[in-house]
């Protein structure tokens, strides 16, 4: 199956008065099939909502891209040839639903001028956004629509969001940190939709969070980002039966045990480095407890059977 999304060496700077000031990207090279999912995971700095920000065409003008991004029919676009099918093939749901939505308009409003510049016919607006309401579980939807963003629960809210996202019938959604700002019992049902829509829908989703928990839900693919390059990927159920990479298994061993037999949680010490251009070597080396010379070198992905890991000591 060929990939519906395929991102290749991926690069971002920032030119900031007349100052180049390098991303955490440093060459993010990635594919997503039709209707798969591929979840993105790693720590906070570590090139992840940057990645879906180049891809959905909202690179500020200060940014500078390299590299490829090619998606369906279309081959390789440019950021503002991206932009142009933002909202229709790709559209994307955010970590924080009171932010996503204008506070002076209701929820039905914006609904509608989403399904507007879809060129929806007028006629069908109404019963498409009540039908999209129902398919994301939320009921009076009436009521919802008249409702202002602040008159609903969080979990109420990002479920209005992804029917926004679902309006145009996307082939690709991406879902950065979706349930960030939702207690654990709504982020769980709020997972549990997504899936399911996905499921009825069809559609291919980039799922990224820092918890490879809810990752390791809704993914068929993982690919662990570290320092804006993918140091393991591969199938879910792979990785995280068999981590082989020093910093997928420190990812992995900070997830609590429900049951309790787990003992301390490990904590993994230091710090994402925030300087990338003078970084020499393999990125994770200096948190790295199995770190030998040859980490002087900065690693390359090699295939360990159906893994793909950066590490000199992994296999």
């Amino acid at each position: 199956m060929s990939a519906l999304l395929k991102i290749t060496n991926l690069e971002v700077d920032f030119q900031i008065k007349g100052i180049v000031v390098n991303s955490p990207l440093r060459g993010m090279n990635l594919e997503i099939k039709a209707g798969k999912t591929l979840g993105i995971v790693g720590e906070t700095g570590c090139g992840k909502t940057l990645t879906a920000t180049a891809v959905m065409g909202l690179l500020p003008s200060s940014a500078v891209q390299r590299g490829l991004i090619e998606f369906a029919e279309h081959g390789a676009l440019k950021s503002d040839e991206m932009a142009s099918l933002r909202g229709s093939e790709i559209t994307m749901i955010f970590q924080n639903p009171q932010s996503a939505f204008n506070p002076i308009f209701t929820v039905g409003a914006q609904l509608k001028m989403v399904a507007q510049r879809r060129n929806i016919a007028r006629a069908e607006i109404g019963s498409l956004l009540i039908q999209r309401l129902e398919s994301v579980g939320l009921k009076d939807t009436k009521r919802i629509l008249a409702c202002y963003p602040h008159q609903l629960s969080g979990g109420m809210l990002q479920r209005c969001m992804i029917a926004m996202a679902l309006i145009s019938s996307p082939k690709l959604l991406i879902a950065d940190e979706p349930t960030t700002a939702l207690d654990a019992t709504i982020g769980d049902q709020v997972l549990s939709l997504i899936v399911s829509l996905q499921k009825s829908e069809g559609f291919a989703m980039l799922f990224i969070s820092h918890d490879v928990s809810a990752v390791a839900k809704v993914s068929d693919e993982i690919a662990v980002v570290y320092a804006g390059r993918i140091v393991e990927t591969g199938p879910t159920r792979d990785v995280i039966n068999s981590p082989q990479h020093p910093y997928t298994r420190g990812l992995l061993g900070a997830i609590p045990s429900a049951d309790k037999t787990r003992g301390k949680l490990v904590a993994i010490p230091g710090n994402v480095p925030s300087d990338l251009t003078s970084l020499v070597g393999c990125a994770f080396a200096d948190r790295c407890s199995q770190r030998v010379d040859k980490c002087a070198q900065e690693p390359v992905l090699k295939l360990l059977k159906n893994q793909s890991v950066a590490c000199w000591e992994a296999g």
